[in-house]
């Protein structure tokens, strides 16, 4: 490696460095925060499967994520979700596709005590070129607990979403974040 490639590569190096220490540094705080027994974090991560259906709504689409099942950092059970596609805001995803601001709610536990309610919020873009009623999307949103039940009644927390919808309307939905309670 030449002097030149290695003067254009340090401020990256250093960068990284910085960057990798504050996220350290806040990891910390944050374990020293929840230290104190009142309000234990823990990471929360999510799969979940689900169909979606959609009908016309003012303003766009409203999407019902149906028959939905999942797993993870908070076990395993069925889930549902209604979301809002605002087609009246949509842009183009650079590929000759769409995309749209979405937000609704997801509710891990529908039907048992232990419910979770999020709520989401981001855009949901199709993937490629074509009709999107026979194109796949990609959702990612951001997600905030509004609220829990049972064991999650005092719960809080936040964190990014993914959603990936295929053709056949099969949604596989990933949750990665913190949930306090």
């Amino acid at each position: 490696m030449n002097r030149s490639t290695l003067r254009r590569l340090l401020p990256s190096a250093r960068t990284v460095c910085i960057t990798a220490l504050t996220l350290l540094a806040m990891s910390a705080g944050a374990a020293s925060a929840s230290a104190d027994g009142k309000h234990a974090t823990e990471r929360l991560v999510v799969r979940g499967d689900a169909l979606v259906k959609d009908a016309p709504c003012p303003g766009g689409l409203c999407l019902e994520l149906a028959g939905g099942a999942f797993r993870g950092t908070t076990g395993s059970g069925a889930y549902t979700g209604s979301m809002q596609l605002r087609l009246a805001d949509a842009f183009p995803n650079g590929e000759g596709g769409v995309c749209a601001p979405v937000s609704g709610q997801v509710v891990l536990g529908a039907g048992s005590p232990n419910r979770l309610v999020l709520t989401v919020a981001g855009d949901s873009c199709q993937d490629g070129a074509g009709n999107p009623t026979t194109t796949s999307f990609t959702g990612l949103a951001r997600f905030v607990v509004q609220y829990g039940t049972g064991t999650y009644a005092r719960a809080s927390g936040s964190g990014v979403a993914v959603f990936a919808e295929d053709v056949a309307d099969h949604d596989r939905m990933t949750l990665i974040g913190r949930l306090r309670r």
